[in-house]
């Protein structure tokens, strides 16, 4: 089963922030990656109510299927099944999920039946990514119908050294702390969300 534990901090930006970071990193001189995410949840909520989230990811030549579901706080297991980028806009357009898999299995697990599943909601993010002390960290700048946010991503091996890392790393570049929600949570509290 494809599946790995994601060890994940989060942070909000403002666009001050955010265009520092762009700069202070060469970012916008690099190749950004566009990817659009769009979310399934039962009409009744089923995954939200278990703290998880279910996505298509699609890329500029490739897509995914993600099932994240928590085990604690910044950390999750994530459940995957590759796409071609075809098999993903076909699943999106009819409104379905995949029906077999390993995010299937999962749901299976859950008691949640893929048929039951709804899109509720989709954004596209311009993604930068760069190496740091005990991680990757992911500069996002992500749209949501008529909404817009920055956030800084940092993923690493260690949920100790990761949060140290972090938060030296947000000290270290004069960044206000703002507790961010999953994106999948941001996107259902804005306006225009097709959830609403």
């Amino acid at each position: 089963m494809s599946q790995n534990i994601e060890k994940e901090f989060k942070n909000l930006l403002n666009k001050e922030e955010y265009e520092a970071l762009l700069t202070a990193f060469a970012l916008d001189e690099a190749e950004p990656v566009n990817q659009t995410n769009v979310y399934f949840d039962t009409p009744d909520h089923k995954l939200k109510h278990l703290n998880s989230g279910l996505r298509i990811r699609m890329y500029d030549d490739k897509a995914e299927i993600t099932l994240k579901t928590p085990i604690q706080e910044n950390e999750k297991l994530e459940t995957n099944d590759d796409l071609t980028l075809e098999e993903a806009k076909a699943l999106v357009d009819s409104h379905r999920m995949k029906a077999t898999g390993n995010a299937a299995d999962k749901l299976k697990d859950l008691g949640i039946a893929t048929e039951d599943l709804v899109i509720i909601g989709q954004l596209s993010t311009i993604r930068y990514d760069f190496p740091g002390d005990k991680g990757t960290y992911f500069l996002d700048k992500s749209f949501y119908q008529d909404q817009m946010d920055y956030e800084l991503e940092f993923e690493s091996e260690s949920l100790e050294e990761g949060a140290l890392a972090f938060q030296t790393f947000l000290q270290q570049h004069a960044i206000k702390v703002r507790k961010a929600k999953q994106k999948i949570e941001r996107m259902l509290t804005y306006p225009n969300s097709t959830a609403h």
